[in-house]
């Protein structure tokens, strides 16, 4: 069949064959990619339970959509042959991992959160695997894992009605005398499918503990010599979870397969979800792990945890919200310094604004054990504030106070209202220490209510918003010149202008250099400025060695501080191309404000530059549920299926996104891109145009008429842009490595001698 074509796909080559059947590369002549076709071996009529297999795994994985499942394209049929058109993948499946020795620990527990995804994503439509095992997971060159063959999968609803099937014993087929039949590999069943019970999303836990436990150990769990030592093994024998080394991931890892392989099914994760969350706590650095009774193996145990929601105004002045927002945001930054308590980012609480909060399902949203709710009433000089500490899982509550005061008084409030809570936390949730240091930036009330009004507007993160922060800080400043908070505030605002284009980078980061200074002068380790200098010296200055140094120690002061995390990864990992390490603090910064639009954006934009298309269109489809008028969601979007060749879908997204933003020229930017793909190169031109005579009253970066010129195959005239970019130190050339449009010049050497005088090459 190598060279026929077959539909529009035409076979290139033979990439494996069995009893069922074969697989070939092919070639899609319309859409221009390579996918897998597996070929039964046999026609229709005569394919039986092969056949329905076959169809049963196309609609399956027609079903899912997920960037950590193999996709499939279409079931069809060629001379009476049915074949599947799928994803095709380039890489070695687990079992030629497993056979080639053991992974380190931190590389298996990034597979492990892929396949846990996954599975999660399936469990909740339903489906149940049934057949999870090193050959039918798959990780690629990239390193992103790929769950395969759901074949043998089943609607959780229908398990029962399946007695017919064969177990596959190590590649052979073997039935059972006794009803109901057993389905699926063995070595790798959980206890309950030996014991011929249906199989549920347990199950596959259990199945996926027996593979991890393979690749962190380099040996099986329970497999013995014969099938029925092997299968009483399963059943029966206990296994060794111990470390082999110090290493605290492989330690946390051990602790997780114990729970994953507990015998009975009620004692291990329900389903893939719960598997994910357990990981990615385990990756963010969390949860606390420690020896426990249950089954007699090592169980996580959960780190103490709160969140503090947004205070309800009880005022008559709508105008006071800000200072509630002010008062809780307050509380989160001294409790952030209580040893051994993780607190919850004010960017993610900020969301739960409102009277009918969900408290269990906002307690899971954030990852917490606990929440502070409260309100304040505020009339003239006068301040009462309520205050409440619940229990997320049973819903109780730990603890109530009520506090008045004048608003001169309102550190001392905060100050009292921080210990008392820290003081609840102790005894209620095990901390080790209660020592609080609360340190208010000023003492002058009229610079605190501007600061918090500019807080206010800061954490709402629109171009207006931020502009109305800026003007907030710079009158706190007005009031206390010494106000070092207020000049962080500053720095930020400049810094975000910057980044985002907004205005010319040599007007705003010289500012932005000079108010962080200044809040440096007066407190040198105070980490929100520490992370705007290093933003200033990583994308401006080019002085990437720095900016780490600087970002470093901003982690150093607070582990806790997510927008550190958040911009060490987008402003200088990212761009050097670091994108391991990138993907680390993300996860840390998203472990501590897991519901902000921002970091899960440089969660897709990690895939979008590692060339994970599907990835990244699947993380920012993620911040879309979060908030449909996300308007860098839907740009991001629109320019990964750019790069996916989905030129209807970009012009749709990047489309909304222009009527969120009317006046990014980014976007116009990649509107133009869009079009010119898709060959409407007219159109392309008058955006082109349409970005020219704006330039010529406001910023705009030559970056983007590059990238427009590019697209339109003009190399020369996109190469001078760059040069003029350059001259004018347009920070989006810190993208210079790693943004596909510029792959076609990157090589040359203007483009080179660029990028080795910005520090990238």
């Amino acid at each position: 069949m190598i060279g026929e074509t077959i539909s529009h796909y035409r076979i290139l080559s033979l990439l494996g064959s069995g009893g069922m059947g074969v697989v070939f590369e092919a070639q899609d002549t319309i859409l221009e990619r390579k996918v897998a076709i597996k070929f039964l071996s046999t026609t229709s009529e005569q394919s039986g339970d092969a056949g329905r297999r076959l169809q049963r795994e196309a609609r399956t994985l027609s079903s899912l959509n997920h960037p950590n499942i193999c996709t499939v394209y279409e079931l069809k049929e060629h001379n009476d042959r049915p074949y599947l058109v799928e994803e095709l993948l380039v890489g070695s499946t687990f079992q030629e991992v497993i056979d080639k020795g053991k992974l380190d620990a931190h590389r298996i527990l990034e597979l492990a959160i892929q396949i846990a995804d996954g599975l999660g994503a399936a469990h909740a439509s339903g489906i149940v695997h049934r057949d999870i095992k090193p050959a039918n997971l798959f990780m690629t060159h990239g390193n992103r894992a790929k769950i395969l063959d759901f074949g043998l999968a089943r609607p959780s609803a229908d398990l029962l009605a399946f007695a017919d099937e064969a177990a596959t014993l190590d590649g052979s087929s073997y039935q059972f005398t006794s009803p109901p039949a057993i389905v699926g590999t063995l070595a790798y069943m959980s206890p309950e499918q030996v014991r011929g019970e249906p199989a549920t999303a347990s199950s596959d836990i259990f199945s996926l503990g027996v593979v991890l436990y393979q690749l962190l150990h380099g040996k099986h769990p329970f497999k013995k010599d014969s099938l029925i030592e092997t299968a009483s093994a399963i059943l029966m024998a206990p296994f060794d979870s111990r470390s082999s080394t110090q290493d605290l991931t492989e330690g946390g890892l051990n602790a997780i397969l114990a729970k994953m392989l507990t015998k009975d099914a009620v004692g291990r994760y329900a389903n893939g979800e719960e598997l994910l969350l357990a990981l990615r706590s385990l990756r963010s650095g969390l949860p606390s792990l420690s020896v426990g009774e249950t089954c007699g193996w090592p169980m996580p145990v959960a780190q103490p945890s709160i969140a503090i929601l947004p205070f309800l105004n009880l005022s008559a002045d709508p105008e006071n919200e800000y200072f509630c927002d002010g008062l809780a945001e307050e509380l989160v930054g001294a409790l952030t310094r209580v040893e051994g308590l993780k607190v919850a980012a004010w960017n993610s609480a900020f969301r739960f604004r409102g009277t009918n909060v969900n408290l269990r399902k906002a307690g899971k949203q954030l990852g917490v054990g606990a929440i502070l709710e409260g309100s304040m009433r505020k009339s003239g000089n006068r301040l009462r504030v309520t205050a409440k500490l619940l229990d997320v899982k049973n819903g109780y509550s730990l603890w109530s106070d009520r506090y008045d005061g004048d608003l001169e008084d309102v550190f001392a409030l905060q100050e009292k209202l921080a210990e008392a809570i820290t003081s609840q936390l102790v005894v209620k949730l095990g901390l080790k220490s209660k020592h609080l240091l609360f340190r208010p930036s000023t003492r002058n009330i009229d610079a605190y209510n501007l600061y918090l009004r500019g807080r206010y507007f800061w954490n709402r993160r629109g171009p207006a918003d931020i502009q109305k922060a800026l003007m907030s800080f710079q009158q706190a400043i007005e009031q206390d010149k010494l106000y070092a908070a207020a000049l962080a505030g500053v720095a930020d605002c400049y810094v975000i202008a910057g980044v985002q284009g907004a205005q010319d980078p040599n007007d705003v980061f010289p500012l932005a250099r000079e108010a962080v200074s200044r809040a440096l002068s007066l407190e040198p380790e105070m980490p929100d400025a520490l992370a705007s200098l290093a933003c200033v010296e990583a994308v401006y200055d080019w002085n990437w060695a720095s900016g780490e140094q600087r970002f470093e120690r901003s982690i150093e002061l607070n582990p806790n501080y997510g927008t550190a995390h958040h911009w060490y990864a987008t402003h200088l990992l990212v761009p050097l191309g670091r994108f391991a390490q990138a993907r680390k603090h993300i996860a840390l910064a998203s472990a501590n404000d897991p519901l902000s639009l921002s970091i899960q954006i440089t969660a897709g934009l990690i895939s979008y530059f590692e060339r994970e298309t599907n990835l990244a269109i699947f993380e920012y489809r993620k911040a879309l549920e979060m908030d449909s008028n996300f308007s860098l969601a839907h740009y991001f979007l629109g320019q990964a299926y750019e790069q996916n060749g989905s030129y209807e879908k970009a012009i749709a997204s990047l489309t909304r996104a222009l009527e969120l933003s009317p006046n990014s020229s980014e976007t116009e930017a990649a509107l133009a891109r869009v079009y010119s793909g898709a060959g409407e190169h007219n159109t392309a031109e008058e955006r082109l145009q349409l970005l020219r005579h704006r330039a010529e009253t406001q910023y705009v970066s030559p970056v983007l008429f590059a990238q427009i010129l590019l697209s339109l195959d003009r190399p020369e005239d996109a190469i001078v842009e760059l040069q003029r970019a350059h001259q004018m130190k347009a920070t989006d050339l810190m993208w210079l490595k790693v943004r596909p449009a510029f792959d076609d010049v990157r090589e040359d050497p203007r483009v080179q001698h660029i990028a080795k005088s910005i520090g990238l090459a």
